[in-house]
């Protein structure tokens, strides 16, 4: 559970706390008057309404209380958006197109973070991650390559480009295990959260192709 379920819980035990002290308060009064002997209806009235009003207090208390926790715990939330998509790279020293797979990690939250690494998965986390840190090696998208692990301020990205065909033949192992239709997840590995999940629309099938 998440810390905002965690805080939209508290409130609505607190709610409940309130509600069951509001009809304890009003059958005291009640219990009060009738021990008494007394039933002037308009002081049991100002008696219930004292208690509605000091319930109604505790309400909005309780519900500034938890605004107040919101606006503390959302500044210091790791929040990243990771996606991928395709692009073609033109090289003037071989005079050819390279064909590659760009992963763009952004921090949209309001703190900084710190990347460990950039992993791809099939399935999401009950399932083994991808190693890809040596897909560029050697190659003329080395010099792209992103080194971990890279801060990024709030607003800040970086793109991740990896050599299409050498992630399709590296991928190619994945069909033996793998239907093609499971869904693609790109896994950031972030210093305090640990591994995140991205689902993206892609599948297996859209990197190894061909028919089931």
């Amino acid at each position: 559970m998440d810390w905002r379920k965690c805080v939209i819980v508290i409130g609505l035990i607190a709610i409940f706390i309130m509600g069951i002290h509001l009809a304890w308060t009003i059958s005291n009064v009640l219990l009060m008057n009738e021990l008494n002997g007394e039933y002037d209806v308009s002081s049991l009235r100002w008696a219930i309404i004292g208690a509605l009003g000091s319930w109604a207090g505790s309400i909005f208390g309780a519900i500034a209380l938890v605004i107040s926790i919101l606006a503390f715990w959302q500044p210091q939330r790791v929040n990243i958006q990771a996606s991928i998509n395709t692009a073609i790279m033109m090289n003037t020293i071989l005079d050819k197109d390279i064909k590659a797979y760009v992963i763009t990690v952004k921090n949209i939250g309001l703190r900084s973070v710190t990347v460990k690494n950039v992993y791809l998965n099939f399935g999401g986390k009950k399932n083994g991650i991808f190693f890809v840190g040596m897909l560029n090696e050697g190659s003329v998208l080395q010099a792209f390559t992103v080194k971990f692990p890279r801060k990024l301020e709030p607003g800040e990205s970086f793109d991740y480009y990896l050599l299409m065909d050498k992630l399709d033949d590296a991928l190619k192992h994945y069909e033996e295990k793998t239907p093609r239709k499971t869904a693609f997840y790109i896994c950031v590995d972030e210093v305090i959260k640990g591994n995140m999940y991205f689902k993206t629309q892609w599948t297996l099938e859209d990197f190894v192709g061909g028919d089931n």
